[in-house]
C-alpha cells in the first residue's frame, strides 16, 4: 500500500503517463497505442512544453473519454 498523500483533484489536475497508467489500470505500451490510434486521446492530452515535451492527461476528461468507450 503506498502512504503518498493525494492532492484533492480538481477539474485542472494533470498527470503524468506513469499516474494515468497505474490509476487506471493499463501499461504504457496499451496508453501509447491508444494514443497512436485514437485521434480524440490525442487532442486531449497536452505537452509541456508544447511540442516536443512530456505528455500531460488531464485527469476528469481521459475519464469521460474512456467512459464513452465502454
Amino acid at each position: 500500500m503506498s502512504t503518498k498523500r493525494r492532492r484533492a483533484e480538481g477539474p485542472d489536475t494533470y498527470l503524468s503517463i506513469n499516474q494515468t497508467c497505474e490509476r487506471f489500470g493499463i501499461s504504457r505500451r496499451t496508453f501509447y497505442r491508444l494514443l497512436a490510434d485514437e485521434p480524440g486521446l490525442a487532442a486531449l492530452v497536452i505537452r509541456i512544453p508544447p511540442g516536443s515535451g512530456r505528455i500531460r492527461v488531464p485527469l476528469n476528461r481521459f475519464e469521460r473519454w474512456l467512459l464513452e468507450r465502454q
